[in-house]
């Protein structure tokens, strides 16, 4: 079954037919690795806004401009751009344990990086630590909707991938908290050089920690898989690869590497898919938003309340808390109703409405009112997170569930840089109002993107039809067009 809008017009399309001898079953150690996993993506995104959110001390620590210390936040989308397809090809080719690994691995090459560069006159070591570990993120990022399928049941899977989603919220969350508290612009350069040894010191040996356990306990995949759908899946890609060979072999022509052009093959049906696109495109925009107003969230702070700068980490803390609690919340809302586009819809309205009212409160009113803002803006953007990659791999069904994702973070990285640098521009040229309402643009956008993106529900309908029975009548797919 191709994923092009095709094969998907009708939400009945057959999906692959389930081998009568295959065995489904569910292990509890995949709430171990659930947790071992969560906590690798957990850490590897501690450091994106941590030296954002205290522009002004880093500015004095290192000497450097403004610009050069949002770099630091910065440099996760360049590598993304360069990375994102191969950490999906590694993730497809390899399994789910050879990418985390390297993930791992990056991840606390890049944390002991950063202790070396805490001396003020090595700033340029400690933005190479911040690259290290943001291309080490591609590794792990890509992983959540594959690992949460392979390891977890049909009712299950949202729940998973949220609490691996939750993992990295939790991570900025810590990452903007403990900045502003081990170094404050009152401070002395000496304070300040003990405050970032400790932080990064002790995020280093986490991370080597979290390096062997990943090595002794992190798994692949279970014997049998959870679920209908992914013995389907598994039963096709064995066709497949099957299929290849003895042609390979009928022809007389040697064997090809299978892996790779299976994951070309994939990567053109997802992106001739029109109705991924719009998703892809409403998701991209989101992103694109929330990257830019917590990367100059600091800016924006000290311009309208000068003596708050340590607000600006607070404020990142709280858009992650609030996004972690809307994740769990829509996490739960997907494994109990399916309702996929529906959510989507609700958590894009909310986040256009609550950056509306961050750019009306914003130099208006109180900072507890930006709180307000902020803590909305982080409950509904994040729970994108989660909705928007469950309805992707649902439109793209039978496709390993890592392909989809590997698009959707590739896309949203340059379009995520190009939109901070355009904000901070309209910001300095034309004030805060217009930079804001340049993103509330951009979320109506995506919002009308969302609406537009049909309900075909494939991986949905893939499990019902596996069960059989009334259920397949009541998944909550489109109707068969008119004949």
């Amino acid at each position: 079954m191709t994923c092009s809008p095709r094969g998907l017009d009708a939400a009945a399309a057959p999906a692959t037919p389930l081998p009568p001898d295959a065995e489904v079953r569910v292990y509890r150690r995949r709430w171990l690795l659930l947790g071992l996993f969560a906590s690798v993506i957990a850490l590897n995104a501690v450091p994106w806004l941590q030296y954002c959110v205290i522009e002004d001390v880093v500015v004095r620590y290192y000497s450097v401009p403004e610009e050069v210390v949002e770099w630091t936040s910065l440099v996760f989308n360049v590598t993304a751009m360069l990375l994102a397809f191969p950490a999906a090809w590694l993730l497809g080719r390899h399994g789910l344990r050879t990418s985390v690994l390297v993930g791992a691995v990056g991840t606390a090459l890049g944390m002991w990086l950063k202790v070396a560069g805490c001396w003020p006159d090595y700033f340029w070591v400690s933005l190479m630590g911040q690259a290290v570990v943001s291309a080490s993120t591609n590794f792990v990022i890509n992983s959540p909707a594959r690992f949460a399928a392979v390891w977890f049941p049909d009712n299950e899977v949202s729940m998973a991938l949220g609490a691996a989603l939750f993992g990295q919220m939790a991570g900025f969350s810590v990452g903007s908290a403990l900045a502003p508290l081990t170094a404050r612009s009152s401070w002395s350069q000496e304070d300040i050089f003990w405050g970032f040894l400790q932080l990064n010191l002790s995020l280093a040996a986490l991370a080597t920690v979290l390096l062997v356990l990943v090595i002794w306990l992190f798994q692949d995949a279970p014997p049998l898989p959870p679920s209908p759908a992914q013995a389907s899946a598994k039963a096709a890609k064995a066709s497949a690869d099957k299929s290849s060979s003895a042609q390979s072999l009928a022809s007389d022509q040697p064997l090809t590497p299978t892996a790779t052009s299976n994951f070309m093959a994939s990567m053109r049906r997802i992106c001739t898919n029109l109705h991924f696109l719009l998703l892809l495109t409403s998701y991209t925009l989101l992103v694109a938003v929330f990257v830019a107003i917590n990367t100059l969230l600091n800016r924006f702070v000290l311009e309208f309340f000068p003596d708050r700068g340590a607000d600006a980490g607070w404020l990142a803390t709280l858009m992650t808390l609030t996004g972690m609690g809307g994740i769990a919340v829509v996490s739960a809302a997907l494994d109990r109703t399916k309702w996929f586009k529906e959510l989507c819809v609700a958590v894009y309205a909310g986040s256009l409405a609550t950056c509306v009212m961050y750019t009306v409160v914003l130099g208006r009113s109180s900072i507890d009112m930006v709180y307000w803002a902020a803590a909305g803006m982080g409950m509904f953007m994040s729970s994108f997170f989660v909705a928007g990659l469950e309805m992707a791999a649902e439109l793209t069904y039978p496709e390993p569930e890592g392909n989809p994702t590997s698009i959707v973070n590739w896309m949203f990285q340059p379009f995520s840089l190009v939109t901070t640098l355009v904000y901070a521009r309209l910001f300095a040229d034309f004030g805060a109002d217009a930079a804001n309402y340049f993103l509330c643009g951009l979320l109506a956008l995506g919002l009308v993107a969302t609406m537009a993106t049909p309900k075909k529900y494939m991986r949905l309908h893939a499990e019902v039809s596996s069960r059989g029975g009334e259920d397949a009548v009541k998944a909550p797919t489109a109707a068969p067009p008119p004949a």
